[in-house]
């Protein structure tokens, strides 16, 4: 009797015990995971760039593409096809940006992956000008490759239909950029170059007689000519 009654007491006794174990086997399976954000990247402006050209994000974060001065794509590319538009891939379609806007043309695209994305801009030399980024890149090395690729490039192919995000409008002072200055225009197109000074002109020939020489006397024969300077000479 008396060893049941011990048993039911360390039963009792070890289920009051708080489960320390447990409790630390639940917060590793589930870790803290941070709020989704909406990641700014500036696309054209006074430079054709992305700014930043490199973002690490989170899958459900969004990648907000604000346009700035000039017309831009954001159009996905693989790694190593830099300025060809990936099958099914990411593409925004063109945005402009002019002088005087008040507000900024947006695509928002949504970060479905942790995989690297690549992407560039497809509106005319920009690609071949290094307007590109990558997302989640695995190094710093795989950008400045990509980079690289995209200058050995000719040309550009565009995108098609607008896929991979939504396009939509922001207020100007909402942006992360602030526009480049207004053109004036007044100022005009630049001038030509100054024409080049012509050439300097040869020195002149002179026509004066040189010293000790007796002037020719015009119509008069050699044998006149000849004692005339035999006289001057006496």
């Amino acid at each position: 009797m008396k060893s049941f009654l011990l048993s039911v007491l360390l039963a009792a006794t070890v289920d009051a015990l708080p489960q320390t174990v447990s409790n630390a086997h639940a917060v590793r399976a589930q870790p803290h995971r941070r709020q989704n954000q909406i990641i700014p990247v500036i696309v054209g402006g006074p430079q054709d760039t992305f700014v930043p050209n490199s973002v690490v994000a989170a899958v459900g974060d969004i990648i907000q593409f604000q346009f700035s001065n000039g017309n831009h794509t954001v159009t996905q590319s693989t790694a190593d096809a830099a300025c060809a538009p990936m099958a099914g891939g990411v593409h925004s379609g063109h945005i402009p940006f002019v002088d005087g806007q008040t507000d900024v043309g947006t695509f928002n695209m949504p970060v479905a992956s942790t995989n690297a994305m690549f992407l560039y801009c497809a509106t005319g030399p920009h690609c071949q000008e290094g307007q590109v980024m990558v997302i989640n890149a695995a190094t710093a090395k795989q950008v400045a490759d990509y980079t690289k690729l995209s200058q050995q490039t000719q040309k550009s192919t565009d995108g098609t239909n607008v896929v991979g995000g939504t396009a939509g409008k922001i207020a100007l002072a909402a942006a992360a950029f602030i526009p480049a200055p207004p053109k004036d225009p007044a100022a005009g197109p630049p001038g030509p170059p100054p024409a080049a000074a012509p050439p300097a002109a040869p020195p002149a020939k002179s026509t004066a007689p040189a010293a000790n020489q007796p002037p020719t006397i015009i119509g008069a024969s050699p044998v006149g000519n000849q004692v005339a300077a035999e006289t001057s000479i006496a």
